[in-house]
């Protein structure tokens, strides 16, 4: 897979997690509407509106309009002073963003049996994509490094989350049909 290939897959795997998160919020809020279960709609737009970021962010760096900014943010940042010491700042946060994913998916796996609160299990998901924007971000030269190294990591991991949250929405998507239709509350599927 050329490099390409990889960044327009990730941003139509982001866009498509950004869509299925849209159709949930809705779907949750139409359920809420008819005094069904459906409390989580805000939390599945959030999601969304997450991915729909994610995506553009990366389409704008595919299509070069991100060139100049980070020229702009090194400047910002010596003007400030805040250049010189970076190295033990930029080794922290990229622990803590570590640190927090890896938080995140472990209350997602560990809470994903209940059908009420699957939205943890794809807020695990984003918490991978959006963690490794933010790491990449924080421009660590051993994560740098890594990244050049291994370019194919960045779309497996932005798959793998979209992918995941994808999931994650349909299966809510369906359980909010059954319980529309008078069947069942919980999924006996998941």
């Amino acid at each position: 897979m050329t490099d390409e290939v990889g960044k327009y897959l990730s941003i139509t795997a982001l866009m498509t997690a950004g869509a299925l998160g849209a159709w949930t919020a809705w779907g949750c809020h139409r359920a809420r509407k008819r005094g069904l279960p459906g409390s989580d709609a805000v939390i599945w737009a959030a999601l969304a509106l997450m991915y729909f970021l994610l995506a553009q962010t990366k389409l704008a760096r595919v299509l070069g309009w991100l060139k100049g900014l980070g020229v702009w943010l090194r400047l910002m940042a010596r003007q400030q002073h805040l250049y010189e010491n970076r190295r033990p700042l930029q080794v922290v946060a990229t622990v803590a963003v570590a640190v927090v994913v890896a938080i995140l998916l472990v209350i997602g796996i560990a809470t994903m049996w209940d059908y009420l609160k699957r939205y943890r299990l794809a807020i695990g998901f984003t918490g991978l994509a959006v963690g490794l924007a933010m790491i990449r971000f924080i421009s660590l030269h051993e994560v740098d490094a890594w990244n050049e190294a291994m370019p194919w990591l960045r779309v497996v991991v932005d798959v793998t989350a979209a992918a995941g949250a994808s999931t994650v929405a349909i299966f809510r998507l369906r359980q909010l049909r059954r319980t529309a239709a008078g069947l069942s509350f919980p999924d006996p599927v998941a």
